[in-house]
């Protein structure tokens, strides 16, 4: 086929050659832009991904903890108010015939004592030697107490069972990845043996 014949058919002679160098170097770099951008928008997303992630189970676990000692609160047929003795309502002994009721408070979790150290909510029975990690990711324990008539109890480190109505708990978490951790807080009514 002689120029001419290709010039009337609309064919240039160089038609046929494909992609220049430069256009698939051009094309390249647009992809390689392309990929970068996805590959940073994934790993950001993957990095608060895990950042709620670390903040929903702490969240979690320091709901579970609020509630078990609010759980043990409410079967609680004595209640010591500062069992460490540092004059802070940051602990609690609790003694209670639960589980099962069978007259002494000899089993599990019927003679306990709660407290937080290190990060981590310890608790103590007479079966321990030493206090025992029970829940970690907690930084503190706050215990209020009030009396019947719902008025916050004076002096509860001297205060009788008689003069305890409720009780409310406020656990801290540990800070998680930065940011400060979940504090909850939860009221039981003390079980009245009158």
């Amino acid at each position: 086929m002689n120029s001419r014949t290709a010039e009337r058919s609309g064919h240039s002679p160089h038609d046929d050659r494909g992609f220049s160098l430069v256009e698939l170097l051009v094309t390249m770099v647009v992809i390689l832009a392309v990929l970068a951008t996805v590959t940073q928008i994934f790993i950001r997303s993957d990095k608060v991904y895990r950042q709620q992630r670390s903040q929903l189970d702490r969240r979690a676990s320091t709901a579970a903890t609020l509630d078990m000692i609010v759980r043990l609160l409410r079967q609680a047929q004595t209640i010591a108010t500062d069992p460490d003795g540092n004059g802070l309502l940051d602990s609690v002994a609790l003694t209670a015939d639960w589980n099962p009721r069978d007259g002494d408070t000899t089993d599990p979790y019927e003679n306990i004592r709660f407290s937080a150290a290190n990060g981590a909510l310890v608790k103590l029975e007479p079966t321990d030697a030493a206090p025992v990690a029970f829940a970690d990711g907690i930084m503190s324990l706050n215990f209020a107490y009030f009396n019947p008539a719902g008025g916050a109890v004076l002096n509860p480190l001297v205060a009788t069972q008689a003069q305890l109505a409720f009780v409310t708990v406020t656990v801290r978490a540990t800070a998680v990845e930065g940011r400060p951790g979940p504090v909850l807080s939860s009221s039981a009514s003390i079980r009245r043996l009158e």
